[in-house]
């Protein structure tokens, strides 16, 4: 009777070695309904972030802006403005076609006073662009109000402000209009004892897409 106590016994092995089983396959199971539960909201995230980022587009920037007084006088008022725009990397191709037709707006205090020629464009995908363009304006372009204000800013405080605007054409899937980007007002300043010459004071003006 003792030596058949010590034989073990296969019926329960077996069971042992089924219940070990079963425990692996459902903690197998468990892991993966949990993996794909993450992969799932990783990827609801991901396109989530990635429809937002198309909504809102890409940033524009102005690395340079110089302003130049032509004529000034107490009722005459010349003046322009040389622009480089940056067009950065992603923006060519998925957002804004790879060739066509842009225009610059300059504003002061919220009115636009200066408008530019229609300017052609050449970009490559996935390549950053600098972009000149210049605007003229004159005292027929403005304001009476609006030009005795900046003249007063450039002679008693020898800096001007002035906001901007950007017009590209929208080459997003199933839109047919127009990229419009508004740019942050930029501060040119003169150097002292100057009123003719004057640049940007901030490294870069940011311009964002207005959907």
């Amino acid at each position: 009777m003792e030596n058949q106590a010590l034989i073990p016994n296969p019926t329960s092995q077996q069971g042992e070695l089924k219940r070990d089983k079963d425990v692996r396959i459902c903690l197998g199971i468990v892991f993966g309904l949990l993996l794909v539960a993450a992969v799932f909201h990783i990827l609801k995230f991901v396109g989530e972030v990635t429809e937002e980022e198309q909504k809102r587009g890409p940033e524009i920037t102005i690395p340079s802006m110089d302003f130049t007084v032509l004529n000034m006088t107490e009722t005459r008022l010349s003046v322009k403005w040389d622009l480089l725009i940056r067009i950065p990397p992603k923006l060519p191709g998925f957002y804004v076609c790879l060739e066509g037709d842009f225009k610059v707006f300059i504003a002061y205090k919220g009115v636009t006073i200066a408008t530019s020629p229609i300017q052609s464009y050449t970009l490559k995908p996935h390549w950053s662009k600098l972009l000149k363009v210049s605007l003229i304006a004159s005292e027929g372009d403005m304001d009476g109000a609006i030009m005795k204000n900046i003249v007063e800013d450039i002679k008693a405080r020898g800096e001007v402000r002035f906001g901007s605007e950007l017009l590209f054409p929208d080459c997003r899937f199933g839109t047919t209009g127009k990229m419009n980007y508004a740019c942050d007002e930029a501060t040119l300043r003169f150097e002292p004892g100057s009123q003719r010459d004057a640049t940007l004071v901030e490294n870069h003006t940011k311009c964002a897409y207005q959907p």
